[in-house]
C-alpha cells in the first residue's frame, strides 16, 4: 500500500470506530463559549454536559478538556 492509501484506511478505520461519549464537566457559573462549539454541550447550574464522538472515553475527556482549556486561554477579558 502506499502511504496515501494507509493513511485513508486510517482514517476510515476511525471513522467506522468512533462512539458518542456524554461527558460533564464542572464550569463557572456565568461561562459562556466563545467561538464554534465543535460539539454538543448544555449547561445547567454550573455544569457542563458534553456529547462528542471519539474512539475511547479518555480521548472524549481529553478533546473536552483541551476545548476548555483554550476557551479559557482565549478570554481576553473584554
Amino acid at each position: 500500500m502506499t502511504q496515501f492509501s494507509d493513511q485513508t484506511q486510517q482514517v476510515i478505520d476511525r471513522l467506522m470506530n468512533l462512539q458518542e461519549f456524554t461527558v460533564r464537566v464542572p464550569v463557572e457559573e456565568n461561562w459562556m463559549p466563545n467561538g464554534v462549539v465543535p460539539f454538543d454541550i448544555k449547561i445547567k447550574k454550573g455544569i457542563a454536559t458534553v456529547t462528542i464522538p471519539a474512539l475511547t472515553e479518555a480521548e472524549a475527556r481529553s478533546k473536552i478538556i483541551a476545548y476548555f482549556n483554550s476557551s479559557e486561554d482565549d478570554d481576553d477579558g473584554v
